[in-house]
């Protein structure tokens, strides 16, 4: 019963863990960072970027990668914003795998 338990905390913490990651909204995210640099907008009548890159950044915890490119200037911006609403959630999800793996290792090893 004490393994079967655990295997289902495993198999939730990572369902958690993993849906963490299509939580977040990178364009949403990225439209409330902004991004530019004030150094190209000091003493530019006209700023024309090309449309903005909105993506989500695979890392241990959630992010979103926002990136700018400006042609006239030949800058690119990018940026990698955390996502912590997202980020704990994906954590609490690991937290709870790991959990139920110990439950799960440590029942295993009282029964030999």
């Amino acid at each position: 019963m004490r393994k079967a338990l655990a295997l289902l905390g495993i198999a939730a913490g990572l369902v958690v863990y993993i849906a963490a990651f299509f939580v977040n909204a990178p364009i949403e995210v990225c439209i409330s960072q902004p991004i530019i640099p004030p150094s190209i907008l000091a003493g530019a009548d006209s700023v024309v970027a090309s449309p903005a890159l909105f993506r989500k950044a695979w890392v241990v915890i959630v992010a979103s990668r926002c990136e700018l490119t400006f042609p006239a200037t030949g800058t690119h911006v990018s940026t990698l914003v955390i996502e912590w609403g997202p980020s704990a959630l994906a954590v609490a999800g690991l937290i709870g795998a790991a959990s139920s793996l110990w439950i799960w290792l440590g029942a295993t090893g009282r029964q030999r």
